[in-house]
């Protein structure tokens, strides 16, 4: 019946928000990181425009059984992994944001080791830093020094440290223009798998998961003001040349902490690259 024949409609056009000089750029970076070492399994660069949240470059490399590296898997957006030491920063942020630590508050990072509930924390470099204050600890990323600050002050409040991490947007749904976003998970005080040493390992960003899109996204609100920005990947939906719809940055609402404690964090995170 020649009635019942749809004719064909085109398409709509999408205009993401990627830049191409910039993902040119994140790849081959990307390549030359991989190709300094055969440990890797496969890397992601994500580029985040501060103000607005549009991702100008995500660029995924996935060793296959040939050992080449190929864009096969969204680990940028698609798997939520323990962070590890970039968490640091969240539990720096409670930290001054609570009114515990200054950086220049001393720490005991003894000789690299700390045993707790069972467990021995330890720092990369042999021998331990000793005596130090919290911006060096941040500096040499301390997990024997952040373990022991975050017991310290909220070993007798741990739902205080979670609910703070939480309030930073962390675990945030994003919704994301793509598909197959992974959860973040915070766990809390009450869960099955809290245990007196979720806290300590918590700080220093293990028994916590998060996709890199998330670290970024909070690492770019640090940047941003203390505003966090959604992440988007399209700038607008044309037809025939048209903009039908044009997608504008989304802040999350509510700042990630109060503007001083923003100052003490930004100079804590120069210092890392400077010193």
């Amino acid at each position: 019946d020649m009635d019942k024949i749809i004719q064909p409609k085109d398409g709509y056009d999408v205009q993401t928000t990627i830049d191409i000089d910039i993902q040119e750029a994140a790849e081959a970076a990307l390549k030359e990181q991989l190709s300094l070492s055969d440990q890797f399994e496969g890397a992601t660069a994500i580029v985040m425009e501060v103000k607005t949240g549009a991702i100008r470059a995500i660029a995924n490399m996935r060793k296959d059984s040939n050992g080449n590296f190929d864009e096969v898997f969204n680990y940028a957006i698609g798997q939520a992994t323990e962070p590890g030491s970039t968490f640091k920063l969240a539990t720096l942020v409670a930290l001054i944001e609570d009114g515990y630590v200054t950086l220049e508050t001393p720490v005991d990072a003894g000789n690299g080791k700390w045993p707790y509930a069972g467990h021995t924390i330890s720092d990369v470099t042999a021998g331990g830093y000793g005596q130090i204050n919290v911006i060096k600890a941040f500096e040499k990323s301390s997990n024997v020094a952040f373990a022991k600050l975050a017991v310290e002050y909220y070993a007798n409040n741990e739902k205080k440290f979670v609910d703070r991490i939480n309030n930073m947007k962390l675990n945030e749904k994003f919704n994301l223009d793509l598909k197959g976003e992974a959860r973040a998970v915070i766990y809390a005080p009450g869960d099955k798998s809290w245990s007196k040493l979720t806290l300590p390992l918590m700080g220093i960003g293990y028994a916590t998961l998060l996709t890199p899109l998330h670290t970024l996204a909070f690492y770019n609100a640090i940047a941003n003001g203390g505003k966090m920005m959604k992440p988007y990947f399209v700038e607008n939906i044309q037809k025939n040349g048209v903009i039908e719809k044009r997608f504008e940055p989304v802040e999350l609402s509510g700042s990630i902490c109060s503007k001083s404690t923003l100052v003490l964090v930004n100079k804590a995170l120069r210092s890392v690259v400077e010193e």
